[in-house]
């Protein structure tokens, strides 16, 4: 397939638990067994330190009188569904993946166990009395179901067949298959989703018949225990039924009611489906233009016909082959001067002088508001002279009229309600469109004329919300010499211009100023407050430290530590005198090496008892510390730590305790002491840790931070700032634009002459094209009926008579919201989706909602459609121009599977397993595994239609010449064209056999076995009864597969997606 989809892996059973440790063997229904009411099992108990064997009894069938309906996760078919395929088997789902096997009273037979339920189907009332049996709902302790005859239950002896576990998982081998089923014991077990328990009926259904599905007990006891009765005599392993009993009671757990529909399912409709070319006349037919009418005498000859007067008017969609009818117009003809003259005639008649402005009644000009001109000129080829002159675009324009006019009070209902949120949006246009003429002429005549000192003062508030560049001006104010203070609401009331304090200032210095004195400030000719004086006298730290006396030192060693420079020089002149008298300079030259070396060696050593100033510089004690002489007997000592460590290895700890006093009410402290010895004489453990911090410590301590310099704050710039923020044409755009949620760039706004109040233009999100297949689907398609049934093929586009139709639409609705006194000028594109996108649309880009609906309209807004463009080049989705492949299928399989998975991929030239190409065999699809494969290799349709009851239409962003490709292509790199692909939806499996017998490959395999290839028994598939002697499966598989287990048999009924691809050129041969 091209599509991977996702693998299976089946199971035969799965038990879990003290279930597995079941002795008894199961019997799989034949003949009875040793057992009793309950499975056994041995459990070794110690009870006193003496261990023994136990037997305890398990919960089974014969203990349960219900199951929880939410265990239950699908039935196939659901409940009353009325058209299910009888070639497919029923079946239901439980969420626990052991849940069919969990009270069966035995142990698995080989890799064959019973499960303790069994799912009959049997056929309802078709008239009364001709069911297969009674239904008792109100019995209790469970309603029963009464089956009428044996004949219509599958072998008892067969149910271990029809059970199995379903893994949505491949596994390649049992190894890897048992790994997974280990980690469902996991408590955080990811995997608990991906497996599920399934149990089939393995009835053959017939066509067109009502059905009741019932989950029953399998064993007599549970069959017992449900009716209420007495079941403790009963063998555990009886099946609760034979195949030679009649009027069978059973207790119904579950049950869900169905009918079949006719003999057909996904595949059998599919391969009905034909590729066909379609007719050249589809999508085109006559009409006659003899009598155009409103007073024309020209009838509509306007190029070269078959015959005359008869021009072919076509729809939305036409086959490939539709030749327009006539191909060119002949704009000599008199017809379009008499066209031109009527449709211009009232504006002739308003520009001719001396006339009444009384308006005039004639045929509309399409699109005349949109264009912005009211005539059109028949020598033109744009688009509006394009679609008014020429009858057939005319004709389309007028099937948007009618159905503007046939529900004109429906849109105007929507426009009123989706024009409420515009009225709201133009309240706040225009309050702020009012607040914004008014500060503006509060800042022409005020705040314009301050002052830069004036602004700075009166504007403060705003300081922290404006940007000085790069910073705000209050971050700027902060670093300057201009304190906050200075500019704040406190001093400037205090130093306003009428107030007790500013008055008393004046008498003293008439010339002040508040913005004199931020000025004074900012040059630093003032400060805010005197500067600092420390006081005569007043005692340093630096002063304490060197006043402290050392202690126990001789005064003499004191003072030369403290002179060592000055003692340095002397012993050196000393050692030269002598040299000089003795003359042993090499004595003298080592001796002042050594000298030299004791005083930076000292120098390292300053801060130390004989210099206390040095205490209170961090650099040097970091430095002193780092050259102590090793501490090994270094103790730490605490005080009642919080907590405290215990003796561990080389590490010791001594506690004390003290009190202050013997009093009760006494302090009591408690020290620890740790001692961990270093080794060879190094620090102890304690001494380098406190060594490594304090050395730590008084590195961060000698950091010092630098003294911040204050600079002159730009009042200059600050004005401009300040101007520009409060500029109210600049301000109220953007406060606006964050306030109203517009479709298009806010930034237009941002021009305060566009602050006017908004015109509405609804938005009509419905597909247009519904409208007018609702008139006649030969609107939109004419001559539809030649598309045959259970036909596939190609169609295309038609851009210009679905942008015609789309402009009459929003012509005559833009004249009909104007007649109901709408807000609007009659130039809005409220409808623009012709083609249906509901369930098509993928966000691959992220956009929201509103971005997500304009990407996938059909039409770019008419008013932006240049004037000089050509009639249907205006799509708004991105897509090839010219017209576009539309996929048309026709048949019961997608009335009765709307689900279909539908799409294109690109075809490649055939590659065998080898990877040798052959250029003379059907190309090929490879296979996709990745987003970016996806992306090169499939097309998704990009809208669809469909027409009751049964065609449906899917377009793809692909052109004729894409579809098919070149012509002859003999090489890899030739363009193969594309397939068309039609696939079942993969993720629900179903299980059953083919309806009739075809196939599918170079090999028959089991996806190929069908009901006329196997012969029930009595309505049942019998394990023991292989398929016809004619079907057999190639290797690996063999028919000897059947019946060997549950999960062969899930494997063998199971019908994997059906996929179909259809080759571009087998609908388009003749093109």
């Amino acid at each position: 397939m091209s599509i991977k989809v996702a693998k299976y892996t089946f199971g035969s059973w799965l038990r879990k638990g003290i279930a597995g440790r079941i002795i008894t063997v199961d019997n799989l229904g034949n003949g009875a067994s040793s057992g009793t009411l309950r499975s056994e099992v041995n459990i070794e108990v110690k009870v006193n330190d003496q261990v023994e064997l136990k037997d305890f009894q398990l919960l089974g069938p014969g203990d349960i009188i219900g199951i929880n309906p939410a265990m239950v996760v699908r039935t196939e078919p659901l409940n009353w569904i009325s058209n299910f395929e009888p070639n497919y088997l029923p079946f239901i789902e439980f969420y626990d993946e052991d849940f069919l096997w969990r009270y069966t009273p035995a142990k698995a037979n080989g890799d064959k166990l019973r499960p303790w339920l069994s799912l009959i189907v049997l056929k309802d009332e078709q008239q009364p009395g001709t069911g297969e049996f009674t239904f008792n709902e109100s019995k209790l302790p469970l309603a029963s179901v009464t089956v009428k005859s044996a004949n219509n239950l599958p072998p008892a002896n067969q149910i271990w067949a029809w059970s199995h576990v379903h893994v949505n998982e491949g596994h390649d081998s049992t190894t890897e298959f048992e790994a997974f089923l280990k980690t469902l014991n996991d408590l955080d077990n990811p995997n608990s989703d991906q497996i599920i328990s399934r149990l089939m009926c393995p009835r053959k259904l017939d066509s067109n018949t009502a059905y009741r599905a019932f989950l029953v007990p399998a064993f007599e006891t549970g069959r017992l225990s449900g009716l209420g009765l007495e079941n403790t005599s009963i063998d555990a392993q009886q099946a609760s039924w034979n195949n030679t009993s009649n009027n069978i009671e059973f207790p119904v757990y579950y049950h869900w009611f169905f009918r079949t529909g006719e003999n057909q399912d996904f595949e059998s409709l599919v391969k009905i489906l034909e590729p066909r070319i379609m007719d050249s006349r589809l999508g085109i037919r006559d009409m006659d233009g003899s009598a155009p009418g409103f007073g024309m005498t020209e009838a509509t000859d306007i190029g070269q016909t078959t015959t005359l007067n008869i021009i072919g008017l076509e729809g939305a969609l036409k086959a490939p082959t539709t030749v327009s009818e006539p191909k060119q117009l002949d704009i000599g003809k008199p017809f379009f001067n008499e066209l031109q003259s009527i449709l211009n005639f009232p504006e002739t008649l308003k520009n001719a002088s001396n006339t009444v402005s009384d308006p005039v009644v004639s045929p509309p000009i399409y699109g005349q508001n949109h264009a912005l001109t009211n005539q059109i000129d028949t020598d033109k080829s744009s688009w509006l002279h394009e679609l008014n002159k020429d009858p057939r675009n005319r004709v389309a324009a007028g099937f948007g009229t009618n159905v503007v006019q046939k529900d004109q009070e429906k849109y105007v209902a929507d426009a009123w309600k989706q024009v409420e949120s515009v009225k709201k949006a133009n309240i706040k246009i225009k309050l702020i469109a009012f607040a914004m003429n008014v500060s503006y002429v509060i800042k022409t005549k005020f705040t314009s004329k301050l002052t830069p000192g004036q602004s700075l003062l009166f504007l403060s508030p705003l300081l922290k919300k404006v940007k000085g560049s790069p910073t705000t001006l209050s971050y700027q104010l902060e670093d300057s010499l201009l304190p906050a203070a200075a500019v704040s609401s406190t001093l400037r009331r205090i130093l306003r211009p009428r107030g007790p304090f500013f008055r008393k200032i004046a008498v003293a210095n008439p010339g002040f100023t508040h913005t004199g004195l931020l000025t004074d400030i900012n040059e630093g000719k003032i400060t805010a407050a005197p500067p600092k004086i420390i006081p005569v006298g007043l005692p340093t730290v630096d002063e304490k430290l060197n006043s402290i006396p050392a202690k126990n030192h001789n005064p003499i060693l004191i003072w030369i530590l403290n002179h060592l420079l000055i003692c340095l020089l002397l012993v050196l002149a000393a050692i030269f005198i002598f040299g000089v008298i003795t003359g042993a300079w090499y004595a003298c030259i080592i001796a002042a090496v050594i000298t030299i070396g004791a005083y930076f060696k000292l120098l390292k050593m300053k801060a130390s008892p004989l210099n206390p100033k040095d205490l209170n510089n961090p650099e040097v004690m970091a430095e002193t510390l780092e050259h102590l002489p090793e501490q090994p007997e270094f103790i730490f000592r605490e005080s009642n730590p919080l907590i405290v460590e215990t003796n561990n290895g080389d590490t010791e700890v001594t506690t004390e305790n003290q009190e202050t006093t013997t009093d009760a009410e006494g302090l009591a402290y408690q020290f620890v002491s740790i001692f961990t010895p270093g080794s060879n004489g190094k620090d102890s453990v304690e001494a380098a840790n406190f060594r490594a911090a304090a050395i730590d410590l008084n590195y961060r301590e000698a950091i010092k931070n630098p003294e911040k310099t204050f600079s002159r704050f730009d009042i200059d710039n600050a004005h401009l700032k300040l101007q520009e923020a409060i500029d109210p044409r600049k301000v109220f755009p953007k406060m606006l634009a964050s306030f109203v949620i517009y479709t298009f760039n806010k930034k237009w706004l941002f021009n305060f002459e566009n602050l006017v109040p908004a015109m509405a233009y609804p938005d009509m999100p419905e597909p247009m094209y519904e409208k007018l297949r609702d008139i006649s689907s030969e609107l939109l398609i004419p001559n539809l009926k030649l598309i045959p049934q259970n036909t596939i093929s190609l169609l295309v586009t038609n851009p210009e008579f679905i942008e015609s139709y789309m402009v009459g639409l929003n012509h005559e609705f833009g004249k009909e919201l104007l007649w109901r006194e709408y807000p609007t000028d009659k130039r809005g594109s409220y409808f623009r989706q012709f083609w249906d996108v509901k369930g098509i649309i993928t966000n691959h880009n992220n956009l929201d909602e509103n971005q997500l609906k304009e990407e996938f309209k059909d039409i770019q807004p008419i008013d932006k459609w240049y004037s000089n463009s050509a009639l249907g080049t205006h799509p708004k989705r991105k897509a090839p121009d010219g017209e576009q492949v539309v996929l048309v299928i026709r048949g019961e399989l997608l009335k009765k599977y709307p689900n279909t998975i539908i799409y294109a991929q690109k075809a490649h030239i055939f590659k065998d397993a080898s990877g040798v190409i052959d250029a003379t065999k059907q190309p090929i699809i490879n296979p996709v595994a990745t987003t970016t494969e996806m992306a090169s290799e499939i097309k998704f349709p990009m809208f669809k239609a469909e027409i009751n009851p049964d065609i449906k239409f899917f377009g793809f962003d692909l052109t004729v010449p894409q579809s098919k490709g070149k012509d002859e292509p003999t090489i890899e790199s030739d363009d193969w064209g594309w397939y068309f692909i039609i696939q079942q939806i993969p993720g629900e499996p179903r299980f059953g056999m083919d309806i009739n017998y075809e196939k599918s490959g170079d090999k028959v395999s089991w996806d190929d076995l069908s009901w006329d290839k196997y012969s029930p028994q009595n309505g049942f598939i019998n394990i023991d009864v292989k398929p016809n002697s004619d079907f057999k499966p190639a290797a690996p598989e063999t028919v000897d597969d059947w019946g060997q287990n549950s999960a062969r048999m899930g494997h063998i009924l199971y019908q994997k997606p059906v996929m179909i691809a259809i080759h571009a050129k087998e609908m388009l041969k003749s093109i």
